[in-house]
């Protein structure tokens, strides 16, 4: 028997017009979608009329929603993402579409990989709220599904319309652009890859998102500790790579992001547009 609490009855019942249960889910949810929409938007006010846009979005199209697809959450960050792009489209603004990949080894480079000097510890929260502010909102986004919300791989590829592979490997470019923006004006260049393991500093940079996230199968894992081991640049490397997903995580994770005054302008903007 399901709960009658739960996100699945709750958008069934919206969906037949049950205002009350729609209300539900807004207090539950709106929080995250406003934390997205502010990752996708140039200010509070675009970002205020995304999650509105959102959410009226989401009443309309309640009964599409189908259990077991995708959570109900997952369900709507997706639509937050499509209504984000159409605000920015009406707002004529740069588009969301993501560009050609940026090549691994500049972008770890850009990040720090192989700098010459160890980095001085950032004061995270500001450091970290900073440097996610200056990134393409397709970065902030992903950063934001995956990292501070804690959607798994699969969930945040269904919310962003990508394939797996192809979210994890945006996923370790917009870490990496993180960790550059952090590093700002930090110098340092890698001069020579050693190769441990039958891997090189580059196969080892390819590697290190799933690594982190603990997505690698275990002789593959190996591999990589061994080379690690053995290679204080990429040592040292991983460890601020690994910092660094921590600290968005624990640091911007765990924040109060949405005051409830701001939620409830958009429940009553919401409700009067009916």
């Amino acid at each position: 028997m399901q709960d009658e609490d739960s996100d699945d009855v709750l958008i069934t019942r919206a969906a037949t017009g049950d205002r009350a249960a729609f209300e539900h889910i807004l207090a539950r949810h709106g929080r995250a979608i406003l934390r997205l929409a502010r990752a996708m938007s140039p200010d509070d006010a675009t970002a205020a009329d995304v999650a509105q846009e959102a959410f009226l979005a989401a009443y309309k199209a309640a009964g599409t929603y189908r259990p077991g697809a995708s959570s109900l959450r997952t369900w709507l960050f997706a639509i937050a993402r499509n209504a984000a792009r159409k605000v920015r489209r009406s707002a004529r603004t740069v588009s969301l579409e993501e560009t050609a990949e940026q090549p691994l080894l500049p972008l770890g480079v850009e990040a720090g990989w192989g700098a010459d000097e160890a980095t001085n510890r950032f004061e995270e929260h500001q450091t970290l709220s900073r440097a996610l502010a200056t990134l393409d909102p397709a970065d902030a986004e992903v950063l934001l599904l995956r990292d501070i919300e804690g959607l798994s791989g699969e969930e945040a590829a269904f919310s962003l319309g990508l394939a797996l592979p192809a979210l994890k490997s945006r996923l370790h470019r917009a870490r990496l652009r993180l960790m550059a923006a952090m590093r700002a004006s930090e110098g340092g260049v890698v001069a020579n890859q050693c190769d441990h393991e039958g891997l090189t500093c580059g196969d080892v940079l390819a590697r290190l998102g799933d690594y982190v996230d603990g997505e690698l199968a275990a002789p593959e894992r190996s591999r990589v500790d061994a080379h690690l081991r053995a290679c204080s640049v990429c040592e040292r490397f991983g460890g601020r790579y690994a910092e660094t997903v921590r600290g968005v995580r624990a640091e911007l994770g765990a924040r109060p992001a949405v005051d409830a005054e701001q939620l409830e302008r958009i429940r009553a903007a919401l409700w009067a547009m009916r």
